[in-house]
């Protein structure tokens, strides 16, 4: 085979071979403590990183930033991987914290064939412990 034929398909062939990034998000939400004191970012982020470690993730804190972060792979298989993230981000000036979820898919399948609608039942799971255990509500951010 000579040079052009093979550079021809090996240029043909890049988009078989190269991955593709999706991203999906569902709603930020914004942390509201249940009383007049703001939220405990402290113990907010302590019980976060209890109940996402429990539920699979993996989590941490930047300590510099005070940005939280937890990781769970949803799918692993050799052409596509999905992940998703969830992140608490403190609020500007003193303000609410921010929770913030989305989903990563990254692979071999084009984003036309993965839905950008994204919920994550962990989160709503821990919104309800929010409550439960009287720190926080969560409320859709505007």
């Amino acid at each position: 085979m000579s040079k052009r034929v093979m550079h021809l398909l090996f240029i043909f062939s890049l988009p078989f071979f190269s991955s593709c990034t999706n991203v999906s998000g569902d709603v930020i939400k914004t942390l509201v403590p249940l009383s007049d004191p703001p939220v405990n970012y402290v113990a907010l982020l302590s019980e976060a990183n209890n109940f996402f470690s429990d539920a699979g993730y993996q989590c941490k804190l930047a300590s510099d930033t005070e940005d939280f972060r937890c990781r769970k792979d949803l799918r692993d298989i050799y052409i596509h991987q999905t992940h998703a993230v969830v992140e608490i981000f403190p609020g500007d000036d003193g303000g609410n914290p921010l929770l913030v979820t989305t989903r990563w898919d990254e692979g071999l399948i084009p984003g036309e064939f993965i839905s950008s609608e994204f919920s994550n039942p962990d989160v709503v799971a821990f919104c309800v412990y929010l409550v439960q255990a009287k720190l926080a509500v969560c409320r859709n951010a505007s």
